[in-house]
């Protein structure tokens, strides 16, 4: 397949919802929808609501829980790709987080956010390493680089 055919067809499965994508669910499954997807990067939007996980009444989502988000992004990327190659999502593991900084204490409730995952590099054994962020209102939040390792292809979806 042809990256300009796979490009395009990555971008028909943005507004996807992103429990399509990923294998997490309730209470854990954080992100909402995807917004885009490309080759080599992935955006998702997730809305804190009084009800989301890790909610601090009337404060909010402390933010390291950013790193939990950006994985989940790279994860949502990692579905993507499955998808076109007719597979469910992968097994995953966020092997760990270097460069984290958050601008903010606390994500705010009530609010949209979007998260960036963007490849620097995936080797052939599922090795990948990827610079991501949180931004509210085009403002980044928080930002790092998370390396990931995909360990098992999904389930065959049925055509």
């Amino acid at each position: 397949m042809s990256n300009n055919i796979k490009y395009t067809r990555l971008e028909q499965l943005a507004g996807l919802p992103v429990e399509a994508l990923l294998m997490h669910r309730d209470p854990m499954l954080l992100l909402d929808t995807l917004v885009e997807a490309f080759e080599e990067s992935t955006i998702c939007e997730f809305r804190i609501s009084e009800g989301w996980s890790f909610v601090v009444p009337g404060t909010g989502v402390p933010g390291y829980i950013g790193v939990e988000v950006m994985g989940q992004c790279v994860a949502a990327h990692a579905g993507a790709r499955a998808r076109l190659e007719g597979f469910g999502p992968p097994l995953g593991f966020l092997l760990g987080t270097r460069y984290f900084k958050s601008s903010v204490d606390w994500l705010e409730i009530n609010k949209t956010y979007r998260v960036t995952c963007k490849e620097l590099f995936r080797d052939t054994h599922g090795m990948g390493s990827y610079d991501c962020s949180i931004s509210l209102h085009e403002l980044p939040v928080a930002t790092a680089r998370l390396t990931v390792l995909e360990k098992e292809r999904g389930e065959q979806l049925n055509a």
